[in-house]
């Protein structure tokens, strides 16, 4: 009896050490970029080239399934029939050397590329069932600073507010889309506490 019962146990802490090990192997992936992440810290960083905290473009889907760029045709699976899809006019802001379309959705907006569907901005105020989920977080209308100040401390300080008499009430957080400085990046707008908006935002 005492040896079937010493064999359960040996058999237990084996599966239990195994499930703990693998968890903890994740664990480290899942907070990349943020303040979490165990090897934060760990070496200096050159902040004219990379980073201190971001979050990475190809981690973040859209209600957990769809990338922020896919197909168009998984684009409409996913979300139906956009409100309105309208060309680029000429002299507007070319982000795309090719030619590309506006395709406006409830509040929020993406790019059409040839067959491509990349992701703009969502207005979390006009699309409350939307969320962006990524390893680290789950951005929605819920979402507030608190919930950034813990993985994005740093951005979190250089919190910022802009002279238009149209939001004065809104507050931007700057966030990287990758470990290297690119010029693109997040910009997540909050009303009061909560996050309202979030935008990829990418300079003519």
């Amino acid at each position: 009896m005492k040896s079937r019962t010493y064999l359960v146990l040996f058999y237990l802490s084996i599966l239990l050490t195994t499930f703990y090990a693998c968890s903890q192997s994740n664990e480290p992936q899942k907070y990349i970029g943020t303040a979490l992440d165990p090897h934060a810290g760990a070496s200096p960083i050159d902040t004219t080239k990379f980073n201190a905290e971001y979050l990475h473009y190809s981690t973040v889907k859209i209600n957990g399934v769809l990338p922020l760029e896919s197909k168009y045709e998984q684009f409409l699976e996913e979300f139906g029939k956009p409100d309105s899809v309208v060309n680029n006019p000429e002299y507007d802001c070319q982000v795309y050397p090719e030619p590309y379309q506006y395709v406006y959705l409830k509040g929020s907006m993406f790019y059409l590329v040839n067959d491509s569907a990349r992701f703009q901005c969502i207005d979390f105020r006009k699309q409350p069932d939307l969320e962006l989920k990524t390893p680290a977080i789950t951005l929605n209308g819920e979402t507030t600073l608190e919930d950034m100040q813990k993985l994005f401390p740093k951005s979190v300080r250089k919190i910022r507010s802009i002279e238009d008499p149209s939001s004065p009430h809104l507050r931007f957080v700057d966030l990287g889309a990758s470990a290297p400085i690119t010029d693109e990046w997040w910009i997540l707008s909050f009303d009061g506490n909560k996050l309202v908006m979030v935008e990829l935002y990418s300079p003519c």
